[in-house]
Order: C-alpha cells, then structure tokens, then sequence
C-alpha cells in the first residue's frame, strides 16, 4: 500500500502553475530537493537531487534515486540507455512494470500489452532544475537487486545498503536544459521591457 504522505507529497509537487516541461501532466517546474521527501540522509556534492517521473499508462509514479547514469545514445545509432539505482522501497508501478519485462522476455507463452512508458530525469540543486533527460518508449532491459556494505566495516559499523539497480532502453531521448531556458527567458523580458520603456519616452517627448 502506497503511504499516505507519500501521495499526497506527490500531489502538492505535480500540482502546477508554470510548467516549463511535462510528462504525463506533471510540473517539473516546482520539483524541488525540499518537495520530493524527507531527508534520506545520503550525501551528493552540491546538493543535488536526482528525481525519477515515471508514466505508466496512465498511472505515475515519481521517486528519488541515488544513481543516475546516462550510458548511451549520445552518438549516432545508438541505442537510448540508461541505468538507475535507489534503495528498495515504495515503487510499486516501476516494480510491476519490471516484473512484466521479466515475464514477457522469458516466457513464450506471456501475453503482451502496452508496456512502454516514458520517463523524465529531473537533475536539482535545491530549487533549481540544471537538468533535465526526457525518454520516451521505454523498458526495463535488465534488473537485480544488490546488497552494498564496505567488506571490513559493513558488519560493524557503515551497514548495509540493499539496493535497486534498473537497466533501461528507449526508443527516444531528449536533452533540457532549464538553466538555460530560463536565462534567455529573462532576456527577453528584459529587452520586451525596454522597448516599451522607448516607446513611452517617445511619447512624452512628442507630448502624447
């Protein structure tokens, strides 16, 4: 069962009043490190949060991750790959989603219905976006679950990590980049402004 908390944490995020990019109706605008949950206590230089906004035909699902790792698809004809991992816990529609990879590639006799899904990678620092990786017709090409612990300190001190590890392939990749957009987004207010400054100055002078 989905917490509580959890769903209503998620509503109050894609809950939008400026999108600058979507994915199933969701405000990546207002996905901030503060929003998405409490504090899981991992370190990441800078501040930075790695978000997952997955598009399940229909039913969505977001959560943090720990790893993100954009493998291929940059050059020509490559395939779109991507790898992610997060401790086990509440992703019960990625799961399901994984699960029915599994069956439909080893077993002849599964039935197949749609099973792609988008995904969007919003990578923050705080309440920025720096960037942002839209997929598109994804599955899940490989999955396994790994215990991390460091081998002389793990039983006694640092503990242990159990840990997701997705692999996926897409049909299709596309690079945002916010911290960008928002620059030449207020440029061009700044220049509209401007020019509407000009036009009053004209006026004035020409007594209108």
């Amino acid at each position: 069962m989905i917490n509580l908390k959890t769903v209503l944490t998620a509503t109050i995020i894609v809950t939008a009043s400026l999108a600058i990019f979507s994915i199933g109706g969701y405000s990546l605008n207002e996905i901030t490190a503060e929003e998405v949950g409490e504090d899981k206590g991992y370190k990441f230089a800078e501040d930075t949060l790695i978000t997952g906004i997955f598009a399940f035909n229909g039913d969505p699902e977001i959560s943090r991750f720990e790893v993100f790792t954009q493998k291929s698809g940059f050059q020509g004809r490559e395939a779109y790959v991507f790898e992610m991992e997060k401790i086990v816990g509440d992703t019960p529609y990625l799961h399901k989603a994984t699960d029915r990879s599994f069956l439909f590639r080893n077993s002849p006799s599964e039935i197949q219905d749609k099973t792609e899904f988008d995904v969007e990678i919003v990578i923050s620092q705080g309440s920025e976006q720096k960037r942002v990786f839209q997929y598109t017709d994804c599955y899940v090409s490989d999955y396994s679950v790994v215990t991390l612990f460091d081998k002389e300190e793990g039983w006694h001190g640092k503990g242990f990590a159990v840990v997701d590890k997705f692999e996926f392939q897409c049909q299709d990749m596309d690079l945002i980049n916010p911290v960008y957009e928002e620059m030449t987004s207020n440029k061009d207010e700044s220049n509209a402004k401007s020019s509407i400054e000009y036009q009053k100055e004209q006026r004035h002078l020409f007594g209108n």
